[in-house]
């Protein structure tokens, strides 16, 4: 295919001679603005794409587009530009010239003569569809012209045209397919310039001058306020309970970790980061205590620094402060059924082979398959196994080959041979009677869980003298119930007068700042995750009922890869359970450089960027496709509570909003929450 030439370049001044006797300090040789800006060529390559030649050694494949008159969907929405600007490589001109009073009314009359003229058609064929929609737009057509008859309203001229680029034709087309299909969804069409490559990039260049003309249509004032991304700076409305004042407009702002009838989010899961004090554990807080009291939203919370112990025992939940002297029992072993609904593709069932014994149940007008998923549980067992030899901070190695199968004989024969557990539900029960939490229960009697002390007394008698044995033997010792760290040997207790059915509670939280930070810290985290998994989030006595489980200091445990591992296993799986996970963290690129980790992040759809260290602020740039503004208000000191509340595209500017009663349990900093009453008591007393 011949090339063509984009530009011509202009010769070079003929006030100058060029010959040989001419001094060379005589040429103007000062760079004019096409040297600076232009590429060192560009050419077209194909109908519909052209190359832009930047280095020796790197191509640039270009593809122009435009939405054409027919591409608008009859009503738009605030921001949806951002689809485009967001979608990579992509540039976007908009062409707008206002039409004049006069001419705009001109043009609807003819305009409104086409309509009339076509329903008159389509009345005598007797299409009910085309007269429906020909009537509308005759109505809509009347509104315009009696509102810019009246000054309430204009018409403009308006062109959207863009260019893709990628680094080949195969990305430039995936790009490109990516677009379309998000335009799609929203009803917008988007097309290629055919065979006007060359008109096509001028016009989205920003010369001012429009040369594709079919992609020219008449918008009204309202529809043109669309095309500005921040035209209000307030978020979408979908309900929910308020989070925090938009720092644009000054009204509140709301979040709906569940959504409703009209938007269900792909997730329920939230992500909050920000550098220590930015507002993290308030934000939280405010979360919490909002959705508990107005949105009737369950929620448990692991926490590592006691953040949440104030506001728990507030909002009349349980604290439970869990430590090496404390009676509390959170067994890794313990084992239950779990409830997947008939017609669902749950990857747990994966677990369940053909053969596998399950009983068939119906909740509340709906089928459910109850099965013991033993496999899967085994496996959670070797990775707690696995933590423990691991030591403090992770020092030694994992567990080996030889390691794994003691263990892994040890958990079948006490499964199997000592409690008789298989897959089916009824072989966690035997007949009888028991106390539970004071009452009585008959012929549905829990059977003990396997502890640690069972694996401990199997490995000492089988392999006792076996010298490959003797580190896991020696790990497990000191977490046996007359060891150092006795808290995860024995049946589950969650302390006295405190039930072990979580469906029972509205608000639970799990105190572990008393524990070892380096070791059992780690450990507990991992495990009370795994039991919240289980109990709580996999209930079916709740199973309708919407929960959230909050982690708090995530960053702290990521390089722990066997809770990193099941975190993301919860991130992806809890929305079939009508369940979300709300984490924060003041390490985002921890996280973001952590592969498993990332599998959080990309099963996350709401985010909450409060103030962040300088290096990350290009990542979260770069990942989130941040604007400029957007990162500007995290890095010009923002203040606490202050950030940009992402939720899927969408990002609202906003500080939490703690009123004056709030502030007395969602203030961890005693010395900031006693100045902050004094204040108050000053004003209420007239001190200033």
């Amino acid at each position: 295919m011949k090339k063509k030439k984009l530009f011509k370049k202009k010769n070079v001044d003929a006030a100058v001679e060029q010959n040989e006797n001419t001094p060379l300090y005589q040429y103007d040789i000062r760079p004019t603005l096409w040297d600076v800006i232009a590429p060192d060529g560009i050419t077209i390559n194909s109908e519909d794409t052209g190359i832009i030649k930047q280095t020796l050694g790197e191509r640039i494949y270009f593809r122009p587009f435009f939405i054409p008159r027919d591409g608008y969907p009859r009503k738009m929405q605030t921001n949806w530009l951002y689809s485009l600007t967001a979608s990579g490589e992509v540039d976007v001109l908009i062409d707008i010239h206002k039409v004049n009073r006069s001419d705009a009314v001109r043009a609807l009359q003819k305009q409104q003569t086409i309509f009339q003229s076509s329903l008159y058609f389509q009345l005598r064929r007797g299409n009910q569809d085309q007269i429906h929609d020909l009537r509308t737009k005759i109505a809509d057509t009347d509104l315009l012209m009696q509102e810019i008859q009246f000054n309430e309203n204009d018409m403009f001229h308006v062109a959207v045209l863009g260019l893709i680029f990628g680094k080949s034709e195969d990305q430039l087309n995936r790009l490109s397919e990516a677009i379309e299909d998000e335009l799609s969804g929203m009803f917008f069409k988007v097309s290629t310039t055919w065979s006007r490559v060359k008109k096509g990039f001028l016009s989205a260049l920003p010369f001012g001058k429009n040369h594709i003309h079919d992609s020219v249509r008449n918008l009204d004032r309202r529809a043109l306020s669309t095309f500005a991304p921040f035209i209000s700076g307030s978020g979408r409305y979908y309900g929910g309970v308020p989070i925090g004042v938009n720092k644009i407009t000054g009204q509140l702002e709301f979040i709906n970790s569940f959504g409703n009838e009209d938007y269900k989010p792909p997730n329920y899961n939230t992500g909050i980061f920000g550098i220590s004090g930015s507002g993290k554990s308030l934000a939280m807080k405010l979360k919490i205590a909002r959705e508990l009291v107005a949105a009737n939203i369950r929620a448990t919370i692991i926490d590592p620094e006691g953040e949440f112990r104030t506001l728990t025992k507030r909002l009349g939940g349980i604290n439970l402060d869990i430590s090496e002297e404390s009676n509390i029992v959170i067994n890794p072993l313990a084992i239950n059924y779990t409830d997947i609904p008939l017609d669902d593709e749950d990857e747990e069932l994966e677990w369940l082979k053909e053969s596998d014994d399950k009983e068939i149940i119906e909740k509340n007008g709906r089928k459910f398959i109850r099965f013991v998923p033993i496999r899967e549980k085994q496996n959670e067992i070797l990775d707690f196994f696995d933590i423990i030899v691991r030591g403090k901070n992770g020092e030694e190695a994992g567990l080996t080959a030889f390691e794994r199968n003691y263990l892994e004989e040890a958990l079948r024969y006490i499964f199997d041979e000592v409690l008789g557990i298989t897959s089916h539900p009824r072989s966690l029960f035997v007949d009888g009677v028991e106390e539970r939490d004071g009452v009585l229960i008959q012929s549905n009697v829990r059977k003990p869980e396997p502890t640690i002390s069972d694996v401990y007394n199997y490995l000492v008698k089988e392999y006792g003298e076996e010298p490959k044995a003797e580190r896991l033997i020696a790990s497990i010792r000191p977490f046996l119930r007359d060891g150092s760290k006795p808290i995860f040997d024995g049946q589950t207790n969650l302390g006295r007068g405190v039930t072990q059915a979580l469906h029972q509670a509205r608000l639970v939280n799990f105190n572990i700042k008393q524990m070892e930070e380096g070791f059992l810290r780690p450990i507990a985290y991992h495990v009370i995750l795994n039991y919240l998994w289980e109990h709580f989030i996999k209930n079916i006595e709740i199973a309708t009922e919407k929960k959230l489980l909050y982690a708090d200091e995530f960053w702290q445990f990521i390089d722990q890869d066997q809770t990193v591992s099941f975190f993301e296993k919860v991130a992806r799986r809890c929305r079939k359970r009508n369940a979300g996970l709300v984490y924060a963290s003041q390490d985002f690129l921890r996280i973001l450089n952590n592969e498993k980790a990332r599998g959080v992040l990309q099963n996350t759809h709401t985010f909450f960027f409060l103030e962040q260290n300088k290096i990350d602020l290009e990542q979260i740039k770069k990942n989130f496709n941040l604007t400029e503004g957007e990162i500007d208000k995290l890095f010009t000191n923002p203040e606490k509570g202050e950030g940009i509340l992402r939720v899927g595209k969408s990002s609202v500017w906003i500080r939490t909003n703690p009123s004056d009663e709030e502030m007395i349990f969602v203030e961890s900093n005693e010395a900031v929450l006693q100045d902050f009453l004094k204040r108050k008591q000053m004003q209420r007393s007239g001190g200033f």
